[in-house]
């Protein structure tokens, strides 16, 4: 079995069948059903399924083995691994204020009021825009806001000292 612990206090134990999404240690994400757990690395039948109007697509990788020294990550709650544009990627299914904590709505109100405010210039025909310094200021701090938001808030939880993935043999 292996166990996905914060310190001492289990979050999530997986076994053979169970569905794991990780990010290895080249941050490639990856997801699929456990098929085999040894003393140090474990063995995913990796899934890729597809949604139509009509049903479902599934297809099936070939199985691939990982150390579990070689996982990075992996994560948070309310992000689902799934397949995107030719590669697993973390997207967020039930994240609360997902768009502040990423930094997207500052950066999207920074571009806003400078625009506004670039449009407000040029229908005054005040091309120099010296009236405007602390306007494009603020749009700028705004959105310089989010970009540094954006850059700190991350969708995995990293092993290391915080976190850990741990091999648990069970029976005899």
């Amino acid at each position: 079995m292996l166990t996905f612990k914060r310190k001492s206090k289990t979050i999530e134990n997986f076994w053979v069948g169970s569905v794991i999404a990780f990010q290895t240690a080249n941050k490639e994400w990856q997801k699929g059903e456990i098929t085999a757990i040894r003393n140090d690395s474990f063995y995913i039948l990796p899934r890729i399924v597809r949604y139509h109007l009509y049903g479902t697509d599934t297809l099936y990788l070939p199985i691939e083995g990982y150390s579990v020294s070689n996982v990075y990550s992996l994560p948070k709650k309310g992000f689902e691994v799934d397949f995107k544009n030719g590669r697993f990627q973390a997207v967020p299914t039930n994240v609360h204020w997902y768009w502040i904590k990423n930094g997207w709505l500052f950066r999207k109100l920074g571009e806003g009021y400078a625009a506004v405010n670039l449009v407000n210039g040029l229908i005054d025909h005040d091309l120099s825009f010296s009236g405007y310094k602390i306007k494009f200021t603020v749009a700028a701090s705004v959105f310089l806001l989010g970009v540094l938001l954006h850059k700190i808030y991350k969708p995995s939880l990293q092993l290391g000292s915080k976190y850990h993935l741990d091999y648990m043999k069970l029976g005899s």
